[in-house]
């Protein structure tokens, strides 16, 4: 079996049981570390004047490191509906992770900001959680190693969860009260917080007010990084002062804001669909966007996206997601 393969997932059916190998890429990772790691050692043998013998201690932790990567590669998931549990065993042997089917809502589709998704498990209580990964990373929707993972591994897991499934677990919460939502009769605008938005606008706006007074020889950079320090303050600015109504009488959703080139309208029908968008910075979750897609009138296939609100909280999604239904009646 090649490296490439290996990086793809893998899965493995049996009789009552499913088990995925979605961390294959970390081989990949172990040989390249391994190379390293080699040629690191040489230079530390080289330099020091030193043995390998001697060297034990820094060897060991290098290999120690190596088998670290090769053991995560070979971390599993493992669905036994004859014990109706999900495992997660790492380095293939080692749980961290054992829960019910009945507290398992399914697998989906992620995807994140450099435009590249997985698949992965989600609980009923934390249907937009960070979820439990199953699946490696892909580019392309027509990755034949997704849409076979999705044909043939997904669907007999979810035939797993469903044989766990109650009424009780699909029963939505009413809508008495809006947490995310000003309602004013037919008008309901999304309460937004002001504070952040306008304070980075300030603060680019001094900046840029500041540089203008430097003297300086580079007149066009100048002119240049102030202009772009405005502009900065006028997006701040304009997020700030941005509002989204969903009109419930003429059945549209206007975006309006400062600049007025952005205001934007749509209308319930054309309503195509809601994603959600998971934001990193360094690896480290900042926050889930709120998407909703609207079809292009006359044009088959094109669509536009809106993002309507940023969240973290796996219950203030599923939240704002129900509220929203409930106003577009959906």
């Amino acid at each position: 079996m090649s490296l490439k393969s290996l990086s793809k997932t893998r899965w493995k059916i049996e009789q009552d049981k499913v088990t995925i190998y979605p961390y294959g890429v970390f081989y990949i990772f172990t040989a390249i570390i391994a190379v390293l790691f080699t040629g690191l050692l040489l230079i530390y043998i080289n330099y020091q004047n030193t043995t390998i013998a001697e060297s034990l201690p820094f060897v060991l932790l290098l290999l120690l490191m190596v088998v670290m990567f090769w053991g995560y590669g070979a971390t599993q998931i493992e669905f036994d509906n004859s014990r109706g549990k999900m495992r997660k065993l790492l380095m293939g042997f080692i749980p961290v992770a054992n829960v019910p089917f009945s507290k398992l809502q399914g697998i989906n589709a992620v995807s994140n900001m450099a435009g590249s998704y997985n698949y992965r498990l989600f609980k009923k209580d934390a249907k937009y959680g960070s979820g439990i990964v199953v699946s490696s990373g892909y580019t392309k929707n027509d990755d034949a190693n997704a849409v076979a993972f999705v044909e043939e591994a997904v669907p007999i897991i979810h035939g797993y969860l469903d044989l766990h499934d109650s009424p009780a677990d699909y029963v939505a919460e009413p809508i008495t009260s809006f947490r995310f939502f000003n309602q004013n009769g037919n008008l309901y605008t999304i309460k937004s917080k002001k504070g952040g938005a306008i304070f980075f606008g300030l603060l680019f706006l001094v900046i840029g007010l500041s540089l203008l007074t430097i003297e300086t020889n580079g007149i066009v950079a100048k002119i240049f990084i102030v202009a772009a320090t405005l502009f900065l303050a006028l997006i701040f600015f304009n997020a700030a002062y941005t509002t989204l109504t969903f009109n419930q009488a003429t059945q549209t959703i206007e975006r309006t804001g400062v600049a007025k080139f952005l205001n934007r309208r749509y209308q319930f029908s054309a309503f195509a669909g809601i994603q959600t968008l998971r934001r990193s910075i360094n690896f480290v979750y900042a926050g889930t966007d709120i998407n909703m897609y609207f079809d292009v009138p006359g044009k088959n296939g094109k669509q536009v996206l809106l993002t309507v609100i940023s969240l973290k909280k796996s219950a203030d999604i599923e939240r704002f997601i129900q509220e929203l239904n409930v106003i577009m009646t959906i």
